[in-house]
This record gives C-alpha cells, structure tokens and sequence, in this order.
C-alpha cells in the first residue's frame, strides 16, 4: 500500500472507529480542510475534531466506510470514495441550520481529495450531495 493511501485510510477510518484522536494524529496543525456542500473551511486538527463531534452527535452509530482510493502519480494527492451511515438521532448542526433527530437512516456517498507531505494530510476538500441526506431524513420533499 502506498504511504499517501495508509495516511488517508486512517484518517477515513478513525471516523467508522470512533477514535479522533487517530485522525488528528495524520493532519498538520494547520491543514486546510474545505467542506464544499457546507461552504466551510475548517483549519487544523481542532477544527477536524469540533467537525467529528458535530456529524458524531447527529450520527452517534454512524459509521465510515472506505470504498476506494486513487493514489496520483506523484504521490502526494489521494482521492478517497467513502460512505457514511447511521441513524439520525442527535441534533444535525448544518449550514441550513440545526435539524432535530428524525430517527431515520442516512447513507451517502463523499468524495475526498487530500495532499498529503512527510505522512501528514496538509490539505483536503470534501465533496458530496447534502440534498440526499436531508431527503433521506425526510428534512425534505
């Protein structure tokens, strides 16, 4: 495995596993993350860890599932397919506001483009469809 894909793998997996310690351990103190569906730029690992405890309350059995993982040739990129589900049963703190637990399932699909220097993630961008949860948790029709 290449070391760029094992840096992104357990900073994906730490999610599923419930251990954001083990995220914060691979991001550079000051990474610059950018959740594009929230229009969120998030800095550093206290910023991932305030973003971890936010999907964690809505999603408190949510779970983080690597599907895929595109290494670039030059090594430093990585593009990560995951899924995330889990039943909504906290408050989800959004860009669209706070929605109060539905009881209902989510599973999406995220897209992760991450540079990755001297085994740490220095960069990322997320990308995913935030229509598809809230029509999931029927936020909408």
């Amino acid at each position: 495995m290449h070391p760029t894909e094992k840096v992104v793998r357990q900073f994906h997996e730490s999610w599923g596993m419930r251990d954001p310690d083990r995220g914060a351990e691979v991001i550079s103190e000051d990474c610059a993350f950018e959740d594009i569906a929230r229009q969120e730029k998030l800095t550093g690992k206290e910023a991932y860890k305030d973003d971890y405890y936010r999907w964690r309350e809505a999603f408190p059995d949510g779970l983080c599932e690597v599907e895929n993982v595109i290494v670039s040739q030059c090594g430093e990129w990585a593009t990560v397919e995951f899924r995330n589900t889990g039943i909504h049963a906290g408050i989800l703190r959004s860009s669209l506001g706070d929605f109060q637990p539905t009881g209902k399932k989510a599973e999406v699909r995220y897209c992760s483009v991450m540079k990755v220097k001297d085994g740490m993630v220095v960069e990322g961008r997320d990308y995913y469809d935030s229509a598809t949860i809230t029509r999931q948790l029927g936020l909408v029709d």
